[in-house]
Formats: structure tokens, C-alpha cells, sequence
């Protein structure tokens, strides 16, 4: 593996003395004007008074679709200012901004009773005569905060990436080897941060078997802040967006619950303005959802009584049956209008592989950089912060006889599972709906723990399975059974009527009722507080009818009950490939199942650190992450779950790894802290009297604090609002937790993304070195709550928040050419040059999954040579999937004074490391632990975002939960 000693970031950051302004023209809505929509939206609402902005996600939407222009900044409008929150190249003509002004107010209370309410403040807003105002927009402006943090202007998230993306659209075509792309801006949303660009027309590909796929490569554009960094910088991520054409009997296969993105292009304007003014080369983005009520596709904010039947448009939106019907037909055009349906994963597989290796990214990226303005630059490759020795994987127990790696490997998971169990034999249930599915776990099984020989069968002794059996294998270490089973029914949907599938007590009550089926069916459990494992076969998720029905878990709360953890393994409909490979595949998967299974007992292996006696001999690891199960989720029942996860490497099991309850305020083996939050999901019968039919929000309505989990939230919070009490709930768990861990020397991890919206110091703008704040309380000095303890905060590249990177280098070509070396790196980076205090360095790991053969030259467009066993050709690998390491920061915010950040850095770095020769996790051990302990509060068909993204980070996903490698 060729190593790297740099790496190269897709991320931009300002000179310091530079200055670049761009011209925008904008509206402000004064505030008379703003207060009088406040007054009117809170007509109706319970609270009236808790709400102190006008929601305008809605309009936005509105814009996105009918004058994709046109760049808003704000979710919430603040009655308290009137600073501009729209803005465009070019005014906007009245006529038009009037019209969907109109529909908006019309919208922001359609009640009929407030038909009068809506015409006074239509007449006393005067929408047509408010005037656009050119302006000069600083785009470099940003202010430091008390620790050093560069705070860009609030608008910048918005209109920064969008002049970036203008300046890169008047670039040339991008140029490949065979073709070449042309790019066009698309509408974009607050909520969407940044900027995108898209290649069209698409790219087409025929596979295999004939059939064609569309797809277009696709840049997206953010601005991000870095924690104690003088300079903000800006994110590129190439990527792919691949175009839904596979349709069946009732055409594209919308997700319930969901909304598919649709780009739109029209060769008129959307509505009429009176002029000869041209279309916009935008794409404009509109979505479609199935409406249960209505029993039908429709288009957001359209519908009887929505925004867009209210609105008369030059170019009508295709009819929703007509493009669900024949996607591929839109795609080139059809009365004047182009559309694209964006492909999501559940609408089943796609012959274009997700995501992009460097063989693309690169030159993308390279493109891009012609189109920077003077004083943005790419901000310096880091380089390996080598100041540690290298780790070493440990070795092993010494027994005096020399065993290959795979056998040591057996022997010391069976003596660690010995250890665990306290002697007793390890005991296991596998529930099966498939023979192959059962004879690969059975053969999985025997192959972690090193099982030689056939094992012992006899009958399991189960009167309601004719077909059960118990296999045995003793061995020096450990005493095995595995109790076979057919799972039965247990696999099958909840009994959810068609009438009472939407009413939450008929969903507790199913659920109810599948967990007294579980609990009859199972032997009796052992006694004390000893934990045992099953592994489950079910059905894939689309076979269950509404989602709902999902038995996941139930089937989790029903084998809590009888004292098991579980394990799922689902069926897969068709296995692609060849048999071998398919039989691969599933041992592959088996394995990693039964892995994870063994962590849920509380048998994980602790990373060695490997860095001496720097590290103090005695030193836990501590995670905390914070669970939210939101209302209109799977389960109709919100509720907040901090869980925190404690790793004493010395310790002997089961202490090793234990988890704090909550409840009793005591550290407990991991195992029982499962159970435990598996009794905090109990779900009541009954409907709520306050909320029966426990309906999602309705589009665009809800708190500001509800909508944003950055850093920068649009409005002041309610002091007694649901985010403060949940921020209260977590500043008293945080205090606990850190009060139960003050014994000894601690490094305690944090996730970004999943706690600084209740822990709100943990933000970019708010966080201080070596200082502390629990909200609520004054910031102090870290040392106060805890002599020993370190904070380390991590954060991975959801939306984008850590750039795409790649391994940087030169090297000599066969004509005696330096030219660059690109590839994939592993290790722990830091900026160029000697910083001893420096707190910022990303990990990055290898390739995993279904991309460790891919080939880091692998093209979606462009022919490439290879050699293969001595022989060479050309190939494309537009069906191949594409897996790029995301990389992690790691900011090491707190420490002691004479600490080595860096030294804290390498060892959070580490504890990626797994056992044996599999990948990095995705994050340290502990916060690995603590997040896979959320499978007992959350169901598994957890809350999905409206449009998953199509890159690595759902490869790096599918690794966590155990699919892929252990």
C-alpha cells in the first residue's frame, strides 16, 4: 500500500486581508410588515404568544420551484429586524413576486374563518409595490468569537457557495477524456445550506442487460466554520445524482412518509410577468409525496387547497401520475418542460453506482478551482502528525506455542467470551425463516470462535417447533449451544387493520401484542441477571405494508422482555452475482452479524493505544450520545434518551465496558444498560386524550428550534419551549455522568452533529479550549469537573460539515514526468507547519465494504487501462460502487495544561482501530458503543431525511451497523 505523507482537502479558505464583494439586488420587508404576517400566522395556533416568527420554509419552497432566481437566507423571519432575506442577480418583476406573495399569505392561514384576516393583510402588506435594492455584499466578512473562532455574516451560508457556483458556471465545459460536462445551477433552500451545480443532459448507461440509466454528476457548495480558527472555509463535495426511470405496474415507486426530489426546467418563464423576459437556466426543485388523505401523488404545497393550484403558471408542473408513469420521457423534454425524478435507495437498485472515486473528484475539483475569486485559496495540504509512534496490533496471549493469526485470533474470543460469561457456556438462539441463511450463520458461528468438527445435535425440546434442534461444541476455552429454530410468525407484519393502521393505539397495541407472542414462544430465561443473544431472520423492510408494520421492534421489546439481546439478519430477496460469490457475501454478513451480537453482550475488544506511559496506566474512555425519537416517527411517541457508554481497557469483564443508567445513577454491564433503555421505549395502548390522532406537523409549522441543527439557529429560543426542557434534561444527565466519572483519569468523547443542539457550548461558535459549559451554568475550567478529564469532540462529514480529501504525492510517470499521485491515506492529519497548541486534526481510515476492490482511477464517464493478471485493457466503472473514507475531525477542546493535544488526538484516533484486520470504525470505540445502544430506544425503521445523500457515508453507515466487516 503506497503511503502518503499529505493529503489534499476540497476545502477554500479566505487570505486574511482579503476583501471580494459581489452585487445582489434584495428585499427587505420592514417590520410593520413582518409583524403584521406574525399576527396573522399565530390566528389559530394554541400558543399564540410562544411564537415570536413568521415561518417562511413554505415560501422558500415556493421560490425554489417557480423562481429558482431568487436566494433566501432565513427559515423564520424576526419581527424585531428587517434586515433583506431575499436575494437575486436581477430584480425579480413585481408582477411575479406579487403573485407568490399571494399564495404564501393565502397559505400561512387558509382556515376559512380567517378569509378576512388573510384580504386585510394583503391589502396592508401591498406586496406589488415593495421594490428590489442593489446592494454590495461583503463575501469574505466574518468576526472572531472570544476563542479565536471565524463567525461568517449569517447570510454569507446562503450567498457565498451561490456566487462560487456562478463564477464556476462561467467556466468551459468540464473536459474528460471521451466527452465533456456541462453544468447549471439548481434552486436551493436555507435548509439545504450552500449552493449545487448539475451536469446536463445526463449521461446515459446501458447495462448488462440492456436496460438504460440516467445520471449526472453533481458539486455541492457549503460554508463551514472550524473550531478556533481565525478563517471560515468553504467545502466542495463532487458527487453523483443519479435519476429515477425504473418504474413497475403503478409506475416510480414513491416512499411513503417521503417526498422525491423532481428538477424542473422550463423553456418559459413559470408565470407570466407581462414581459419578454426568458427562463431562468436554474433548475428549479419541486417534490412529490403520496397524500394518504387523498389518496394520491401530488405535488408539496400543491393539492386542493395548496399554494400552487392557487397559482397560474405560463408552464403547468407535469401532471404527477404522467411523470411517475414514464420518468425516462420527461427526462428530454415534454411540452416545454424538463424533469427529473432524483433516485433515492428505496426505490430499489440503480445500474449507476453512488459516489465517486479520486479518478473523478479530482479533475472536478481542479475545475472548480479555475473559477476561485482572488483572495480564496485552498487551504494547505495537512500533513501526518507523526510525532507518535505507530501502533502496533496486539499480539495476543503468549502461550509458548506459535499459532497463525486467524487460529490466535479464535482462541482469544473464545477466553475473552469465557471471561465474560464467568465460565458458564456460551448459549444462542438463531430464529430462521431461510436453510441457507441458517446453515451460513450456523457455519459463521463456528468460524469466530473457532469451532472444529461436527457438533453435537440434539432436539431442542420445543413443543411449538417440530424442527428445532440444539447444536454443542466444547472446546478448552468454551462450552457452546446454539438453539435452532423457524422463526414462524413472529416474522410476519403487525396485525395493522387498513382503518387502524394510523392510530397510534393501534400500533402500541400490535406492538404489545407481537411481544407477548415473543415471550410465549421462547423458553424460560436464566436466572440472575445473565443476558443471552438471538439472532433473528426477517423478511426485507418493503415487504411490510405500511411501514409501520415493521416487527423489528416489537421483536427487540419481546426478546428484552425474555431477557435477550437481538441481532437481525434479513432475507435479501435475490442474491446478485455468482453462487460463490453470493455464498461469500452472506458468510461475510453472518459474520458480522454474530459479531455484533457478541458486542451487545458486552464483548468488544479495546483497541491497544500504543503510545506508553504518556497515556495514564489507569485511563477510561467515555462517550455520550443523545438519543431523540421524534413524534412522528415509526413509533407516533417522542422522547430524549441521553446514554452514556464507560471503556475501562484494564478491567476484566464485564466491567470493561458498562453504560450509566440514568435512573439509578450507576454504572451497569453493557448488556444490562441495553435492557434497560429497551424499558424506556414502553409504549402505551391508549391514545394521548391531548393529541389522538398524533399526526406529523404539517409542512412548514413547528419551532424554529425544531428546524435547525447547526449552529447558527434563526431566532431566539423559547426559554419554555420543548429544546430548552430537553437542554435542561441534558445539562443535568452531562453533570451526572461526569460526577460518576471523576475517579479517574478520563477522556470523554462528544459527537457534533449529535449533541450541540441540546449542548449547545459544543457549537463552533460557542466552544472554548480547555474550558467547559453545562447549559445553564457558568463556563468553567474543564479541570473543575474532573482533575483527569480530557474532552475530545468529533465530527464526521454529514452536509458536508468535514471536506472530501484524497491521498496527495508526487511521482514520476514513464516518460520522466513528475506528476501527482492520488490515492487513499490512513492516519491522524494536522495542518502544515509547527503549532504544539494546534486542537484541529482529521482521521481518515481505509477502504471498506463494498469498496475495498475499487480502484481509486475508477471513472463513471471515462475509459481507463488496467492490468490484470498480466494482462491489460480498458474499463469503465459507471456500475461499480465508488467508497471514499470520510474524514473525521477531532478537536481535542479540553485538556491539561501541560498536555500534548496532539497526543489526545492520536489516541481518539486509535480507538477507530478494530479487531483483527477489519477497517477503522467510523467513530472511536466508545462513541461506536454508545451509538449502537440507540437501536433499543429507536426502532430500526428509524426517521429518514427527505433525500438521503448519495455518497460514501451510506457505504460507512452500512459498515457501522455490522453489514459489511465488524
Amino acid at each position: 500500500m503506497i503511503r502518503y505523507d499529505t493529503i489534499r482537502l476540497a476545502g477554500y479558505v479566505p487570505d486574511p486581508d482579503a476583501e471580494w464583494t459581489v452585487p445582489y439586488y434584495t428585499l427587505a420587508l420592514p417590520r410593520p410588515q413582518r409583524k403584521l404576517l406574525l399576527d396573522l400566522y399565530r390566528l389559530g395556533l394554541k400558543r399564540p404568544d410562544d411564537c415570536l416568527a413568521v415561518p417562511v420554509g413554505r415560501l422558500n419552497s415556493l421560490f425554489q420551484a417557480l423562481a429558482p432566481e431568487v436566494v433566501s437566507v432565513a427559515k423564520w423571519l424576526d419581527v424585531s429586524h428587517d434586515e433583506p432575506w431575499l436575494y437575486a442577480r436581477d430584480p425579480v418583476p413585481a408582477d411575479v413576486f406579487a403573485t407568490l406573495m399571494h399564495a404564501w399569505v393565502n397559505d400561512l392561514r387558509p382556515e376559512p374563518e380567517h378569509r378576512q384576516a388573510v384580504r386585510e393583510a394583503l391589502d396592508a402588506l401591498r406586496p406589488g409595490e415593495l421594490r428590489w435594492e442593489r446592494c454590495e455584499v461583503p463575501m469574505l466578512a466574518r468576526t472572531p468569537t472570544p476563542a479565536g473562532t471565524a463567525q461568517p455574516d449569517g447570510r454569507l451560508y446562503q450567498l457565498l457557495p451561490d456566487a462560487l457556483a456562478g463564477l464556476a458556471l462561467d467556466l468551459a465545459p468540464f473536459s474528460y477524456p471521451g466527452g465533456s460536462l456541462g453544468f447549471r445551477g439548481v434552486a436551493r433552500r436555507p435548509s439545504d445550506r450552500g449552493a449545487e451545480l448539475l451536469s446536463w443532459p445526463p449521461d446515459r448507461y446501458e447495462d448488462r442487460d440492456g436496460r438504460t440509466w440516467w445520471f449526472s454528476a453533481l458539486l455541492t457548495l457549503t460554508l463551514q466554520t472550524v473550531p478556533f480558527s481565525p478563517e471560515f472555509r468553504v467545502h466542495l463535495r463532487c458527487g453523483v445524482r443519479r435519476w429515477a426511470t425504473r418504474t413497475g405496474p403503478n409506475g416510480l415507486y414513491l416512499p411513503p412518509r417521503r417526498a422525491a426530489s423532481v428538477y424542473l426546467l422550463a423553456n418559459a418563464p413559470w408565470i407570466d410577468d407581462g414581459t419578454e423576459s426568458r427562463a431562468s437556466a436554474r433548475f428549479s426543485v419541486g417534490r412529490l409525496r403520496y397524500d394518504r388523505a387523498l389518496r394520491t401523488r401530488r405535488w408539496e404545497a400543491g393539492g386542493p387547497d395548496g399554494m400552487l393550484s392557487r397559482l397560474r403558471l405560463r408552464q403547468p408542473f407535469p401532471q404527477p401520475d404522467n411523470l411517475i408513469g414514464d420518468p425516462t420521457r420527461w427526462l428530454a423534454g415534454t411540452g416545454g418542460v424538463t424533469a427529473a425524478v432524483v433516485h433515492s435507495a428505496p426505490m430499489g437498485s440503480h445500474g449507476v453506482k453512488a459516489g465517486l472515486m479520486p479518478g473523478d473528484r479530482v479533475p472536478l475539483t481542479e475545475w472548480f478551482e479555475q473559477a476561485l475569486p482572488e483572495g480564496l485559496v485552498r487551504t494547505p495540504d495537512p500533513v501526518r502528525a507523526n510525532r507518535r509512534p505507530a501502533v502496533r496490533r496486539p499480539a495476543g496471549r503468549r502461550t509458548g506455542e506459535v499459532l497463525d493469526p486467524d487460529t490466535r485470533e479464535t482462541t482469544d474470543r473464545r477466553r475473552d467470551m469465557a471471561e465474560l460469561l464467568a465460565g458458564e457456556p456460551f448459549r444462542a438462539e438463531f430464529l430462521w425463516l431461510t436453510e441457507p441463511i441458517r446453515d451460513a450463520g450456523v457455519q459463521a458461528l463456528a468460524t469466530l470462535l473457532g469451532l472444529d468438527g461436527e457438533p453435537v445435535r440434539k432436539p431442542a425440546g420445543e413443543a411449538s417447533s417440530s424442527d428445532g434442534e440444539t447444536l454443542s461444541w466444547q472446546t478448552p476455552e468454551l462450552s457452546v449451544e446454539l438453539r435452532l429454530a423457524r422463526i414462524g410468525g413472529l416474522a410476519d407484519s403487525l396485525a395493522l387493520s387498513p382503518v387502524d393502521q394510523r392510530r397510534t393505539s393501534a400500533l402500541h397495541a400490535a406492538i404489545a401484542d407481537r411481544r407477548a407472542q415473543v415471550v410465549r414462544r421462547l423458553p424460560a430465561a436464566s436466572a440472575g441477571d445473565r443476558v443471552s443473544l438471538t439472532l433473528l431472520e426477517i423478511h426485507p423492510k418493503d415487504a411490510y405494508v405500511p411501514r409501520s408494520a415493521d416487527p423489528k421492534f416489537a421483536l427487540r421489546l419481546g426478546f428484552r422482555d425474555a431477557k435477550r439481546v437481538t441481532q437481525f439478519v434479513v432475507n435479501p430477496r435475490r442474491v446478485p452475482g455468482k453462487p460463490a460469490k453470493a455464498d461469500e457475501a452472506r458468510a461475510r454478513k453472518l459474520e458480522a452479524c454474530w459479531t455484533d451480537g457478541f458486542r451487545q453482550l458486552g464483548h468488544r475488544a479495546v483497541p491497544a493505544h500504543g503510545l506508553g506511559p504518556e497515556i495514564p496506566a489507569d485511563t477510561q474512555y467515555a462517550a455520550l450520545w443523545l438519543v431523540k425519537r421524534r413524534r412522528d416517527g415509526p413509533t407516533r411517541r417522542a422522547d430524549l434518551v441521553p446514554i452514556a457508554v464507560r471503556v475501562r481497557p484494564d478491567d476484566p469483564a464485564p466491567e470493561r465496558i458498562t453504560g450509566w443508567d440514568v435512573r439509578t445513577g450507576e454504572w451497569v454491564p453493557y448488556p444490562m444498560l441495553l435492557m434497560r433503555l429497551a424499558e424506556s421505549a414502553e409504549l402505551p395502548t391508549a391514545d394521548d386524550p391531548d393529541d389522538p390522532d398524533e399526526e406529523p406537523l404539517p409542512e412548514g409549522t413547528g419551532s424554529p428550534a425544531g428546524t435547525e441543527d447547526g449552529d447558527t439557529p434563526d431566532q431566539d429560543e423559547d426559554q419554555n419551549g420543548p429544546t430548552e426542557r430537553h437542554r435542561r434534561i441534558v445539562a443535568d444527565a452531562v453533570q451526572e455522568v461526569l460526577f460518576g466519572l471523576r475517579d479517574r483519569p478520563t477522556l470523554l468523547l462528544v459527537h457534533a452533529q449529535n449533541a450541540r443542539r441540546l449542548w449547545p457550548w459544543l457549537q463552533d461558535g460557542h466552544i472554548e479550549p480547555d474550558r467547559v459549559r453545562i447549559h445553564g451554568r457558568p463556563a468553567q475550567r474543564l479541570a473543575v469537573q474532573g482533575p483527569g478529564l480530557r474532552l475530545v469532540r468529533v465530527r464526521e462529514g454529514t452536509d458536508t460539515e468535514t471536506p472530501q480529501w484524497w491521498g496527495h504525492g508526487p511521482q514520476t510517470s514513464d516518460d520522466g514526468e513528475e506528476e501527482e499521485r492520488v490515492g487513499i491515506a490512513t492516519g491522524l492529519w494536522r495542518p502544515p507547519g509547527h503549532a504544539p497548541r494546534n486542537r484541529v486534526f482529521g482521521s481518515t481510515g481505509e477502504k471498506a465494504g463494498p469498496g475495498t476492490k475499487a480502484s481509486v482511477m475508477a471513472s463513471r464517464w471515462a475509459f481507463r487501462a488496467y492490468t490484470r493478471k498480466g494482462k491489460t485493457g480498458s474499463t469503465i466503472d459507471t456500475d461499480r460502487p465508488a467508497w471514499n473514507p470520510g474524514l473525521l475531525e477531532i478537536v481535542v477542546a479540553g485538556c491539561l495544561p501541560d498536555d500534548d493535544p496532539e497526543l489526545w488526538a492520536t489516541l481518539a484516533h486509535r480507538l477507530r482501530q478494530s479487531p483483527g484486520r477489519a477497517p477503522l470504525l467510523a467513530l472511536p470505540l466508545p462513541l461506536h458503543l454508545a451509538r449502537k445502544a440507540t437501536e433499543y430506544v429507536l426502532p430500526t425503521t428509524r426517521d429518514q431525511p427527505t433525500e438521503p445523500e448519495e455518497d460514501d457515508g451510506a457505504v460507512q453507515l452500512c459498515f457501522d451497523l455490522g453489514v459489511i466487516a465488524p
